[in-house]
């Protein structure tokens, strides 16, 4: 009984095709990965990953920089990250709320203040607008910043 190889595909690949064919395709994907208009995080680990192939070296994860979705826990990650952007979001608003009330009664005192009451009131509105549609969406797990 033989053991299944990992990467069954390459493993394939590695007994049946030419292996110029193979190194071609390497070549290509590095060189696509490099001529792209944006550089990601996940094309420069892509390039540098059909690089060290290649040259006929083994792969270590260790020698750089691994696309955000690579490592572990990635989706708890994420998820206490928006967490601590909610909670942040949700103080700001209280101290909104909190310089809205002291605006409001020093409103007949001093009438400059109502420029200030309009502002926090208008920010009060976007950040709770902000609130209620942040907890529907889930971010991407892609490598930009969330």
């Amino acid at each position: 009984m033989s053991a299944e190889h990992i990467y069954p595909l390459a493993d394939k690949a590695a007994r049946e095709v030419d292996p110029m064919i193979l190194a071609n395709a390497l070549d290509h994907i590095a060189k696509s990965a490099a001529a792209s208009r944006t550089s990601t995080r996940r094309l420069r680990w892509i390039e540098r990953r059909a690089l060290i192939a290649l040259k006929g070296e083994d792969y270590s994860d260790t020698a750089f920089d691994l696309p955000k979705s690579a490592g572990p826990n990635t989706h708890e990650k994420l998820q206490r990250r928006m967490a601590y952007h909610i909670a942040i979001k949700h103080e700001l608003l209280d101290r909104l709320r909190a310089l809205e009330a002291v605006a409001a009664e020093s409103l007949d005192q001093r009438p400059e203040f109502r420029l200030a009451v309009q502002a926090a009131t208008e920010s009060i509105m976007n950040a709770e607008q902000s609130l209620s549609s942040e907890s529907l969406r889930l971010p991407e797990a892609n490598g930009g910043e969330a």
